[in-house]
């Protein structure tokens, strides 16, 4: 019996690396979509071993230490064309889960659940 299930957009959400922290950047197509307002950098990635759809928020603030934090959610498919700097932060924080790591929490990722907000 398979116990893998299906995520958001179609893709065996399984034993794959994207869903097992730590991240490899290697392991993903990225899109730079650019900064928000908050300074935060924005990405669209996608897997390439099974194709999800990851939308990771990056704020880093060079002038104080430990201060590098990320957020990462999975989107289906069709919502990451929409994707803007001005709509990252809200679709994060309407996610019920993902993952967040950095400097800032200790952490190479670890899984988060809602409410997921950014600080």
């Amino acid at each position: 019996m398979n116990s893998a299930t299906t995520s958001s957009n179609g893709a065996n959400r399984g034993p794959c690396s994207c869903r097992h922290p730590p991240f490899q950047y290697t392991d993903y197509d990225t899109e730079h979509i650019g900064e928000d307002s908050h300074g935060a950098d924005i990405a669209v990635s996608t897997c390439k071993a099974c194709g999800s759809v990851w939308l990771k928020y990056l704020v880093e603030e060079p002038h104080h230490s430990r201060s590098g934090r990320w957020w990462r959610v999975e989107l289906p498919a069709d919502a990451a064309k929409g994707v803007s700097a001005a709509s990252a932060r809200g679709l994060i924080e309407c996610s019920a889960e993902g993952f967040a790591g950095g400097s800032y929490f200790d952490s190479q990722g670890h899984a988060i659940t809602a409410p997921i907000r950014i600080r």
